[in-house]
């Protein structure tokens, strides 16, 4: 499968400690190569899933093959925030229109 990581997400991993943000590709590499039995993969609402990984959270959908990485955050409460639910499906449904007028 195809990856494509968001720029906001790139730089939010730039700025974590080495370790960490080496933790996260590797669970991104393992979900580009189709191996999520080791991951902890969490439905948010309908396509939008999220990956735990330590104390962070990595927002992400699959549109034809690619997976979206949108969002990613270091959780901070019980549930993930509506807002960045809201966001990723904001971007879900844009980018499912642009895929269909393709």
């Amino acid at each position: 499968m195809d990856v494509r990581i968001l720029e906001d997400v790139r730089k939010f991993l730039d700025r974590l400690k080495d370790d960490d943000s080496a933790k996260i590709l590797a669970h991104l590499k393992s979900l580009e190569e189709s191996h999520t039995e080791g991951l902890l993969i969490k439905t948010l609402k309908d396509k939008i899933k999220e990956i735990v990984v330590r104390q962070y959270r990595i927002i992400f959908f699959n549109i034809g093959g690619t997976i979206y990485i949108v969002d990613a955050f270091k959780k901070q409460s019980q549930k993930t925030p509506k807002r960045i639910i809201e966001k990723a499906e904001k971007i879900y449904k844009g980018l499912k229109t642009q895929t269909f007028l393709k």
